[in-house]
């Protein structure tokens, strides 16, 4: 017997618009990508080290050292910095065009999702989807072609964001990435 589908009705908050487009940025970023910035980092870093070391101290090398520090600072602490700043264009965005605000009927059950706005509605089976992706926060659907659409975590249940994500890891397997550890709620 199929169990009975997941539903949920929302508005889209300013925090939950943010919410999707970090998410989207990360489900978009490859590991490996992030991995090559954050060596890139070390590397600046580790040059305005010996450069201050074995080059000498007068001004001009002195702000040519600090200036790669910086700049190795701030390529070591891109993964997190990010996300944060999607957030603060997607809260800038939401405030610019309030046609964002807009309520959503979302459904989801063993074949698919069900999506419903008011411009826009569709009936998604699994294979259709692109790609998912989960956070703290959102769940989001990847439609392709830099289309998606997302499902608060705020409108769910425990027990409904696990059979939604066992739904996904059993539809998608390698297309559902997962970031960190997953609440329930």
């Amino acid at each position: 017997m199929a169990d009975k589908p997941i539903t949920a009705n929302f508005i889209v908050t300013r925090e939950d618009y943010a919410d999707s487009r970090a998410a989207a940025g990360k489900l978009a970023t490859p590991p490996s990508e992030l991995m090559l910035i954050r060596v890139s980092g070390a590397a600046l870093l580790l040059c305005c080290f010996l450069f201050l070391l074995f080059l000498g101290s007068d001004l001009q090398r002195f702000l040519l050292d600090a200036l790669l520090g910086i700049l190795g600072l701030f390529l070591l602490g891109w993964g997190r910095m990010f996300p944060l700043w999607l957030r603060a264009r997607a809260g800038n965005d939401y405030d610019e065009n309030k046609r964002l605000v807009e309520a959503c009927s979302f459904s989801a059950d063993e074949k698919g999702i069900s999506i419903e706005r008011p411009r826009y509605r569709a009936q998604l089976p699994y294979a259709m989807l692109a790609g998912a992706y989960e956070d703290k926060k959102v769940f989001l659907f990847s439609l392709g072609a830099g289309a998606s659409c997302f499902l608060p975590k705020r409108c769910l249940s425990g027990e409904e964001i696990t059979r939604i994500r066992a739904y996904l890891t059993s539809a998608l397997q390698k297309k559902f990435q997962q970031e960190g550890p997953q609440s329930n709620g």
